[in-house]
């Protein structure tokens, strides 16, 4: 599922949805605001294939996983930048 596998096509992996949401969350949004960003890039063509809200939310949890994105004082989703 992480990974691509025989099985599960490149674009479809979460490591690659992972990284398409973290490329659309340029400013901060909630959820559905991501969902919406994420469902009109992909109508124009540009993530290959119809990607189901739940595919969406396992993406996005593996993203909270790894701590690469995180919630804002106002309760929306942001990146999470590391700093050394």
């Amino acid at each position: 599922m992480l990974l691509p596998t025989k099985g599960i096509r490149p674009e479809r992996a979460l490591l690659t949805l992972g990284a398409k949401l973290l490329s659309l969350l340029d400013s901060p949004t909630t959820v559905s605001g991501l969902w919406e960003r994420f469902s009109r890039e992909t109508r124009s063509g540009h993530a290959g294939g119809a990607i189901t809200f739940d595919w969406f939310a396992m993406a996005l949890s593996m993203l909270f996983a790894i701590g690469a994105v995180a919630w804002n004082a106002s309760d929306q989703l942001v990146r999470h930048h590391v700093s050394v």
